[in-house]
């Protein structure tokens, strides 16, 4: 079923009675294979994310920063587990998903299946707020423009299920997201009954503040001895065969890649992120949430941290003793021509040391960083601290995006 003509086969919910969320979850979502949700709250389907908030915990629900947080999870998720998530947002938070969308998950790049829910404030002939007015009116037409298959969601359970199971079918078949448009209103709402919190803070979040270690010597600039490539040589050595690798976009990607070859080492323990700027480490949790026998390392930038640091700051509290987050910290942004990350060292290490991991570390050479590597057996934080030199002419893989992926999901199987 194509996206320009999905909507046909969609039925309206005005004047219907609204959707009970308990029984939707469990005979539309679960039923239909789906029991991993990620994203962030919208109104239009408050009493559902009630329901899941009073039923579910991380990993299996997570409430992410922004929405391009929740698809980066659910292409994690799909990568080694192969199931489908649901990434739920409004429609005003649409476009802040659409660089993950388009630049990973959609079929031109790695092909991701995936079950968008998106409420539809502003929807054209029903009264709302203003500022829903013009994403409103545009939203079919820019769900259209990306490809993405769609129908909005009908007005019985029944209805409803058969309308998942057809989008779920879509996005299995053709490994593309697809679309559960969500008028305002549609669910009635939940309570959770005496006793019980719909919308109780997970026990996790409450995790004591850790002190970054600090392990490096005192070195500043060039005098330091690591640079990235240097960083993911030093990683290479401490792999293990069981380990699985989730590497940032641009530079990181393709050093890794050039080494990997150089070695003659197989790719398929590794994700290369060609796009998806600053959701590596999303990506890494996601994977990690379906591969819990083995180390999953985010090999990320300093840079890309910056990009959506409210994710990590989210998925750090949350995140399995399993996933290992390493930030090579350069002050420059290396792979487009090393402008100036116009943060400090110092006000960039406050930062991440305020994100909850378990353990933390800052190192500046090969010994440090293999202490901190070997001593990570909890959510982890390492953190190194390099010079501004980068190699010339980095190979861009040779392999297709379907070739990589498949390479990588059948490391899990």
């Amino acid at each position: 079923m194509s996206a320009a003509i999905s909507s046909v086969v969609a039925a309206s919910v005005g004047g219907t009675k609204p959707l009970d969320p308990g029984q939707f979850y469990e005979e539309a979502l679960q039923a239909n294979g789906i029991d991993a949700a990620f994203g962030v709250p919208d109104s239009s389907f408050g009493g559902l994310l009630s329901y899941i908030y009073a039923t579910k915990q991380p990993p299996e629900h997570i409430v992410t920063a922004n929405e391009g947080g929740a698809v980066a999870l659910a292409v994690g998720y799909h990568l080694s587990t192969r199931k489908i998530a649901l990434a739920y947002m409004q429609n005003s938070g649409y476009s802040n998903s659409l660089n993950p969308l388009q630049s990973i998950a959609s079929k031109e790049v790695f092909s991701i299946p995936m079950l968008l829910m998106i409420g539809w404030r502003g929807k054209p002939g029903v009264k709302d707020e203003p500022q829903h007015a013009l994403v409103g009116r545009l939203l079919i037409d820019n769900i259209k423009a990306n490809g993405i298959p769609y129908e909005e969601i009908p007005g019985t359970i029944s209805a409803a299920k058969e309308t998942v199971s057809r989008l779920v079918a879509i996005a299995m078949e053709q490994s593309t997201p697809v679309a559960l448009i969500v008028p305002n209103k549609t669910f009635s709402s939940y309570s959770a009954g005496p006793g019980v919190s719909a919308n109780r803070i997970p026990p996790q979040l409450s995790t004591k503040q850790v002190r970054l270690e600090d392990w490096t010597l005192t070195r500043t600039g060039d005098n330091l001895p690591l640079s990235r490539e240097l960083t993911l040589r030093c990683l290479f050595t401490q792999l293990e065969k069981t380990d699985a690798v989730v590497c940032s976009l641009g530079g990181t990607s393709r050093e890794m890649y050039m080494i990997l070859k150089e070695k003659g080492h197989g790719l398929n323990r590794y994700f290369f992120s060609v796009g998806a700027m600053g959701h590596a480490y999303s990506m890494a949790y996601g994977v990690a949430t379906g591969f819990p026998s083995g180390r999953v390392v985010c090999m990320d930038g300093d840079g890309s941290v910056l990009m959506h640091a409210g994710n990590n700051a989210v998925l750090a509290a949350i995140s399995p003793s399993n996933l290992v987050h390493i930030i090579v910290y350069n002050g420059i942004h290396a792979s487009t021509g090393g402008q100036p990350l116009m943060i400090s060292k110092d006000n960039f290490l406050a930062l991440v040391e305020s994100f909850p991991y378990a353990q933390k570390f800052l190192v500046d050479d090969e010994e440090g960083f293999g202490r901190a590597y070997r001593s990570a057996n909890k959510s982890t934080l390492i953190v190194v601290l390099a010079n501004e030199k980068v190699p010339k002419d980095i190979p861009r893989p040779s392999e297709g995006f379907k070739e990589l992926k498949d390479m990588f999901m059948e490391s899990f199987d």
